[in-house]
């Protein structure tokens, strides 16, 4: 909670508020697994991209060996 709502609000909306966030923390922590996951297929398709090795310990290096790079128009 800010100090705006510990300041201004009556116990009820406060006990209200940390009930919302306790219910929706798996739903938080689910997103912020999904942007991660996302995050790292990036990194390996731009890592392929620019032919980069593959970071060390990176699981998936399938994307490295599929991903073809474009080649410029002459």
């Amino acid at each position: 909670m800010n100090n705006c709502m510990i300041s201004h609000a009556s116990q009820k909306e406060q006990d209200a508020a940390r009930d919302e966030w306790f219910a929706t923390r798996d739903e938080r922590k689910r997103e912020r697994e999904e942007k991660e996951k996302r995050r790292k297929e990036q990194e390996k398709f731009h890592r392929a991209w620019w032919g980069m090795p593959p970071l060390p310990g990176d699981e998936d290096k399938a994307i490295a060996a599929e991903t073809k790079r474009i080649a410029p128009k002459e």
